[in-house]
């Protein structure tokens, strides 16, 4: 791979990491006690409950993100990393591979309450199982998408083209992010399978909430693309305030979009949080009681 490819590999993987920190990494550590409480008490079901719980929550914050981090890719690198000796083209490359990265992001974060999940049950066997298996699969299939990148010119082409950077030298590098998130859906995947067959419920659960999210994401995407559109010939691309702009009213666009579409769809997630945005800034008075009459 052409110099500089680490530097686009780790800027890109440090970038997608700040959703799983504050959503996967956040929600997998709030859940584990009340999970192991439930499972010390032999109540399975509140321990699956709580589970679909947090996993919707997951669900929900994760797959709009990707959707945006997807569609403002550029934007987002290039606000965050478009200074110094990084050119026009190192932004362009590392904002493909966060997309990609993107890719598993949702499952990246479940993978981690899973994990915990069959921590608090006590089998701690099979998440270090699953995980040795994805990971020789992430390299198996990361070493075999870069081999067949070389030897296939149309999915060369394909790639490139899909993530508009087929002017530019060193794509092979997007081979990494590719085989990171395919191995890390694997992974996500098969914790779910072990998990629905360990304990049962949980799918059923979290389905209705999975599609919701999508349809709405796919809107929010859509829209988020549109907004970058409209608002291009307005600020200068060229200039730090005019990308972050830019970017932050096509986010806030396709966001709106978004939560119309789960509001339309009765999304419960998005009930819950309106309620807990309403209850912490809008705080409901005290309904006294009739005075008692003597």
């Amino acid at each position: 791979m052409v110099v500089g490819s680490i530097s686009v590999f780790s800027f890109s993987l440090n970038i997608q990491s700040i959703p799983l920190t504050i959503i996967g990494v956040s929600y997998s550590l709030a859940a584990f006690p009340t999970l192991s409480r439930h499972f010390a008490d032999k109540n399975l079901k509140a321990f699956v409950e709580q589970m679909a719980t947090t996993a919707r929550h997951i669900i929900f914050w994760s797959i709009p993100l990707t959707a945006l981090f997807i569609v403002l890719r550029a934007q987002i690198v290039r606000v965050l990393l478009g200074t110094g000796r990084f050119d026009w083209n190192d932004t362009r490359l590392t904002a493909a591979a966060l997309a990609l990265f993107a890719l598993s992001a949702v499952f990246q974060s479940l993978m981690l309450l899973f994990v915990r999940a069959f921590y608090s049950a006590g089998h701690t066997k099979k998440p270090l199982l699953i995980n040795l298996l994805s990971t020789g699969i992430l390299i198996l299939c990361t070493y075999g998408l870069v081999k067949f990148f070389y030897f296939s010119e149309t999915f060369r082409h394909f790639i490139s083209s899909l993530l508009k950077v087929e002017d530019l030298p060193g794509t092979v590098v997007l081979m990494l992010p590719l085989g990171y998130s395919i191995g890390t859906i694997i992974n996500g995947v098969i914790h779910w399978i072990g998990f629905e067959r360990d304990f049962g419920g949980f799918s059923k659960e979290v389905a209705r909430s999975l599609f919701q999210n999508i349809s709405a994401s796919v809107i929010l995407g859509y829209v988020s693309y549109l907004g970058l559109n409209l608002f291009a010939p307005i600020f200068h691309t060229d200039s730090l305030v005019g990308i972050f702009l830019q970017g932050f009213l096509a986010s806030l666009m396709g966001i709106v979009a978004g939560v119309i579409v789960l509001l339309l769809l009765k999304n419960k997630e998005i009930g819950e949080a309106v309620s807990t945005i309403h209850s912490k800034f809008w705080k409901a008075k005290v309904i006294a009681s009739d005075p008692e009459i003597v």
